[in-house]
């Protein structure tokens, strides 16, 4: 029976002012799905490994195998399949854990199956899974996971996703409480009216973090990344999100702001001195507000889903 391995990388969900529009594939963390033949015509999913609460195993309920099933569905196949999912991401951190599961899922379809499905294909499947879950139908995490880099959703309907490239002098800095916050909760507490003032402000930074990417100008990015309309709203779910955000620029960063939903956090420099300085600064405001803290230096992600060796 054929068997693969596929790796779909964690993305950063708005950098920053691009609510539910823009999204970025990042370096070193992300979710593995593993996909092979069995007898029968059932998709399964067998295990579900390194998880940080109860997933369901039931491919109904889960955004891998909701994806890989999409995926079933449009390449015609009624061929069994059981997947293993290998969990790198937490859940509700803000950083595309179930968009990298679900793209994940229906890439290791895709790739069982002979790669008949294009990158648009894959992203739909992969929005069904994300749906699930996060109750909105969006594309700033599952479209970065697959094409890589930063990429620009301009349309829903028509589904229109725009690859941007990358910014090679970009390092980013994660920093992940030990909090959860879920992507349907955090919606919840956004504001339904904004000032235009806002507006214009978050148009205008949008859209120069997008020209940054399409030029790879790390200093056009520097600065960018004030948005107006949705942390403010979503920051006083981060407990000393203020204390941390300081520390971060006090130590060189050149922008930071919440990852996706939160509560994962970020700061961007080119200066790997300034890095080290900028991730211990943060921590340690987490770590004075009694809050558990995870950190990484790391970058932007080329590529998106990848096979990996079996």
């Amino acid at each position: 029976m054929k068997k693969t391995k596929i790796f779909a990388p964690a993305t950063i969900g708005n950098i920053g002012p691009g609510f539910d529009v823009l999204g970025l594939a990042i370096k070193s963390l992300g979710d593995i799905v593993e996909a092979r033949e069995i007898s029968g015509n059932k998709l399964i999913i067998e295990n579900i490994d390194n998880a940080d609460h109860d997933i369901s195993t039931d491919p109904t309920k889960n955004t891998a195998g909701i994806a890989a099933q999409n995926a079933l569905n449009q390449l015609k196949i009624k061929q069994g399949v059981a997947l293993n999912i290998i969990k790198g991401l937490p859940s509700g951190s803000g950083l595309g854990s179930s968009a990298a599961s679900s793209v994940a899922g229906a890439s290791a379809i895709n790739h069982l199956f002979g790669n008949l499905l294009n990158k648009n294909n894959i992203l739909n499947a992969s929005m069904a899974g994300e749906y699930s879950v996060s109750g909105g139908y969006f594309a700033d995490n599952v479209a970065p996971a697959i094409y890589g880099g930063a990429t620009l959703t301009s349309s829903l309907d028509p589904l229109v996703v725009l690859p941007l490239g990358n910014i090679q002098e970009l390092i980013i800095i994660i920093a992940i409480p030990k909090i959860q916050i879920l992507t349907k909760n955090s919606r919840q507490v956004l504001p339904s009216k904004v000032e235009l003032s806002d507006c214009i402000h978050n148009m205008a930074n949008t859209a120069t973090i997008t020209a940054a990417f399409c030029n790879n100008n790390y200093s056009m990015l520097k600065n960018s990344l004030i948005d107006f309309i949705i942390e403010p709203a979503r920051s006083q779910l981060i407990p000393s999100f203020p204390e941390v955000k300081e520390a971060a620029f006090e130590a060189g960063a050149d922008g930071m702001t919440i990852s996706g939903s939160g509560p994962t956090v970020f700061a961007i420099s080119n200066s790997m001195n300034d890095a080290i300085n900028i991730e211990l600064a943060m921590q340690k405001a987490f770590n004075n507000n009694n809050i558990e803290c995870k950190t990484l230096i790391t970058s932007p992600c080329p590529n998106g889903a990848r096979i990996l060796d079996s």
